[in-house]
């Protein structure tokens, strides 16, 4: 993932942590200094951040193994100096699904909690500070009330949370997906406008909070409705019948002139009304540059690429372009070649479909 660094692959999920990690750390290292502490408070002090941020971790690892519960696979969880992100190829759209993979997390932190208290218990800490002065000076109470600080800031009712997410599930038992979710981002926006309020009179962070859930409830009720409108769309449906293509028996010359005059950066390569494969601009000019031009394009074809089927929905041809490398898609029936989609055209179709005025239950 751009910008991280890879830090492994448990139970088959790629974890990456934030470049930005880096400023956190020197933040944290900074303040220690400011505050006369030594080398010893500063090393405690990040060996409870890398604690704290383990605990995130496995928070994320939560949602990740209930989704594959339920066949969901999980793309990434990627750590991020203001939390995690486990990213899921899709949220499950069965509600009690749904509700399990987003209060999975949550129950992880309580159960770390729970681990953490009866330590606490055992070594005879009786006197806990459990309070929002965190500090990492006492591991065990410090780590309980980071749980419980994520357990409660995570089951607020609104997106992106997991308690939006949890009140989406419920509220779809009884409704259509589409309407639960804008009731929830409703109730979302409402607290976040409440959080800003506060925020401004109180506590300024509060204030952050309220703008990064306003945000996040309307991007997912936008979201939802989107993938509400594209649900009975094809590939046929979005696929471009009108497309340049190049004959198998056509010279390097031929593709290059093709390819500038369509300003293409791919030409898919037929055979008759047969599809071949794909040639691509970087390979064309480098058979130019090896005065290449009046040999057949046929050496410079790709032929293990990615082709879609016409009645493959939307959203599933959406996974793909955002799983492969690719910037044109054919679009093949019995072999023949009924169109192509590329990312340039499906961006323009999905903005289109996001303007589209949705109606309401």
């Amino acid at each position: 993932m751009k910008w991280s660094l890879y830090v492994g692959k448990p139970a088959g999920i790629k974890v990456f942590i934030h470049w930005t990690f880096i400023l956190l750390v020197i933040w944290l290292s900074w303040m220690h200094l400011q505050q006369g502490h030594g080398l010893f408070e500063i090393i405690t002090g990040l060996f409870f951040l890398a604690l704290l941020f383990a605990c995130v971790t496995l928070h994320e690892f939560g949602h990740a193994l209930a989704a594959r519960r339920y066949g969901i696979g999980t793309q990434d969880i990627n750590l991020l100096p203001i939390g995690g992100v486990a990213r899921l190829e899709r949220m499950p759209e069965d509600p009690k699904q749904e509700l399990v993979v987003a209060a999975a997390g949550p129950v992880v932190n309580v159960a770390i909690a729970v681990v953490l208290f009866l330590l606490i218990l055992l070594t005879g800490q009786g006197q806990m500070d459990i309070s929002h002065h965190v500090t990492g000076s006492n591991f065990l109470s410090d780590l309980l009330a980071i749980n419980i600080i994520l357990v409660v800031f995570n089951l607020i009712p609104a997106f992106p949370m997991d308690g939006g997410r949890m009140l989406r599930a419920l509220l779809a038992f009884r409704m259509k997906r589409t309407k639960a979710t804008r009731i929830a981002a409703s109730v979302g926006q409402l607290l976040a406008i409440g959080f800003i309020l506060f925020g401004l009179f109180y506590n300024p962070f509060l204030l952050f909070i309220g703008i990064f859930v306003f945000l996040g409830a309307g991007a997912e009720s936008r979201q939802v409705s989107m993938a509400e409108s594209i649900k009975r769309v094809t590939a046929r449906d979005v696929m471009t019948s009108s497309f340049q293509s190049i004959s198998l028996s056509a010279t390097i010359a031929k593709a290059a002139s093709i390819m500038l005059g369509s300003r293409s950066s791919e030409l898919a390569v037929t055979n008759g009304d047969q599809f071949v494969g794909i040639v691509s601009y970087r390979s064309v000019i480098q058979a130019l540059q090896e005065s290449k031009s009046e040999q057949p394009i046929i050496d410079l074809i790709q032929e293990d690429i990615k082709t879609l089927e016409p009645n493959l929905l939307l959203a599933d041809v959406i996974d793909v372009l955002r799983l492969e490398n690719q910037t044109l898609y054919p679009v093949i029936e019995n072999g023949k070649l009924k169109g192509i989609i590329t990312n340039s055209n499906m961006n323009k179709i999905l903005l289109d479909k996001q303007a589209t005025p949705q109606i309401r239950d």
